[in-house]
């Protein structure tokens, strides 16, 4: 039985929406940058300059990735321990996400700066643009040491609940590298290394944002000591780090190998369009991170709670960005190759008949890949599938670049259908898979991502400040607390505790706080009641309103997605321990 008469989703939205942001502009901030770089330097300096920073994206991303793989899955398992209140774990997984994504991108640092001349030769494969190239990445390796920080401090404060405060940080870097790659290459003209330059300031400007909170004791997590288990939170770390950035692996891969096949088989003029499908893959994938990571920490929270209701409207919401987003972008590429060619300045330099099939396959190709990604992610990997999304994932790349790679045999033009031979048979692959897995599991795969649903006797219901809907909230209380068999003294003292709760959340509401969420759920030996609010963080267990005060058996409180979420558990009838 499930009371939901009338259920508001403005928090759950809300969160989700801010969380999904959030990550996906924290894993865009290193795309943008070098995005912006190559369009400067395209209308700037030229094709040779387009090209230099092009075949750098892939070391970026790579050190990106890297660091992300350290710190990204330390960010939700400490999430995960300071919602249960262990704060000393989550401070030693912190300890080691940060610690391990610094050191790789050093290495990386390092690794690049010591074969400079090798990798900017072997990058672009012509004298002219290697020289660019030099100049680039001497700058560049300065901004990988920054990538770390950003990285884990962005995620962390973003799993905290505080997602504001990385988007701001993001946004802001982001901004001012627009700003300073025009004063540096436009007005100083300091060429390509004035493009380094403005991507290196604007990982400081982000730093310098996120940074205090870490830094001044605001957050939860702080450096600790490692103990014992620092192997086993290295590899925990790592193991759901590869998880959510298999796919990033996979994209850098095809990136790289893809540029060396279509130099040598499609000229300067393939290798100019594929790059300007890279940088449109660069700019837009990182939605992909967002939709995944954002999906996964909410359906996993509110599948523990039992929520299969926000849990359905996080799956729909998902799936209907995913789709809508690159399928725009599919129509787009197919339709208008002119705009993304006159957005770096090659309109009149490419034939159009070359652009639109190249762009057409590479749409495709990429939409299929997506769609994948986020569908095995949020199914396959919450539902504990990790090696079959890992087999997907890197399927699709392989079967992309193999296809390449043998219709290059037959022409250059036909080398582009390729990558639609690897895409269209994966993504059939997995939704035949998914629906295969509904009928035998039908809540498996599709919405709760369990054998069945809850069983229990569940109320759920949204509060709206302004109308006041008591009433209406008070009669399906009064309809749960009679199916569930409780006392009137404890359907009293619920009641009580939701209008303290409301108004201690009217206090510190925002301009567009309106609505507490509220969930009764029968447990087997007493009535758990969750309230939610996206106020300010305030804990009311710790101000006056712990269990003795509520007459209940335990009440806790967490910050998490930017919703304040108390919960108080009560006996079905009052001192129902003490008689027993």
């Amino acid at each position: 039985m499930n009371i939901t008469k009338f259920r508001n989703s403005y928090l759950i939205d809300k969160s989700y929406r801010l969380t999904l942001v959030s990550v996906t502009l924290t894993a865009l901030a290193p795309l943008v940058a070098t995005l912006v770089d190559g369009l400067f330097s395209s209308n700037l300096l030229g094709n040779d300059a387009f090209i230099a920073v092009s075949v750098a994206l892939p070391l970026v991303n790579a050190v990106s990735v890297l660091t992300m793989i350290c710190e990204r899955g330390g960010s939700v398992l400490a999430a995960g321990q300071l919602a249960k209140g262990n704060r000393d774990k989550a401070n030693r997984i912190y300890t080691a996400a940060f610690a391990s994504a610094v050191l790789v991108a050093v290495a990386a640092a390092v690794g690049i700066w010591t074969n400079l001349d090798s990798i900017a030769l072997g990058l672009t494969g012509r004298p002219e643009s290697a020289a660019y190239a030099r100049e680039y990445l001497q700058v560049i390796v300065i901004y990988l040491l920054i990538l770390p920080l950003n990285n884990t401090f962005n995620d962390f404060a973003t799993q905290e609940g505080f997602p504001q405060l990385a988007t701001r940080a993001v946004v802001a870097g982001s901004a001012a590298n627009v700003m300073f790659d025009i004063l540096f290459i436009g007005v100083l003209g300091m060429g390509i290394r004035g493009a380094a330059w403005g991507t290196v300031t604007s990982g400081l400007i982000n730093l310098a944002l996120i940074a205090p909170f870490f830094l001044k004791g605001k957050s939860q997590c702080r450096l600790a000591r490692p103990q014992g288990d620092l192997g086993a939170i290295l590899g925990e770390n790592l193991k759901h780090g590869f998880g959510f950035n298999v796919f990033f692996i996979v994209v850098n891969a095809f990136m790289l190998l893809g540029n060396a096949l279509v130099l040598k088989v499609a000229g300067h003029d393939g290798l100019t369009l594929f790059d300007v499908c890279l940088q449109i893959q660069s700019a837009t994938f990182s939605v992909v991170v967002g939709l995944c990571i954002a999906g996964i920490s909410h359906i996993t929270y509110m599948r523990a709670g039992g929520d299969s209701d926000g849990l359905q409207r996080i799956m729909k919401n998902t799936a209907r960005i995913v789709v809508g987003f690159y399928g725009v972008l599919l129509l787009l590429l197919v339709a208008v190759p002119q705009l993304f060619l006159w957005c770096f300045g090659l309109s009149g330099s490419i034939d159009i008949a070359l652009a639109r099939r190249v762009f057409t396959c590479f749409g495709i190709y990429y939409f299929c890949f997506c769609v994948v990604s986020v569908y095995v992610t949020v199914v396959l990997q919450l539902a504990g599938h990790v090696a079959a999304k890992i087999v997907l994932v890197f399927t699709m790349g392989i079967l992309a670049y193999l296809g390449m790679l043998g219709l290059s045999k037959v022409s250059a033009d036909a080398m582009w259908l390729g990558m639609i031979a690897g895409g269209v048979p994966i993504l059939v692959a997995s939704l035949a898979n998914g629906y295969w897995e509904h009928r035998k599991h039908p809540y498996y795969t599709k919405f709760s991502l369990v054998d069945k649903l809850p069983s229990c006797i569940k109320f759920e219901c949204s509060l709206d400040y302004e109308q006041r809907n008591y009433d209406e909230m008070k009669k399906l209380m009064n309809l749960f607390a009679d199916t569930c068999e409780m006392s009137d003294e404890v359907s009293a003292r619920m009641l009580a505790t939701i209008q303290m709760l409301v108004d201690n959340a009217r206090e510190r509401r925002s301009s567009q706080l309106k609505y507490l969420d509220v969930s009764l759920t029968e447990l087997d030996d007493g009535i758990q009641m969750t309230i939610k609010d996206c106020g300010r963080p305030y804990d009311p267990v710790h101000n006056g309103m712990d269990a003795a005060s509520v007459g209940a058996r335990t009440a806790t409180y967490r910050y998490m997605f930017t919703m304040n979420v108390t919960t108080i558990v009560w006996d079905k009838t009052p001192n129902r321990t003490k008689k027993e």
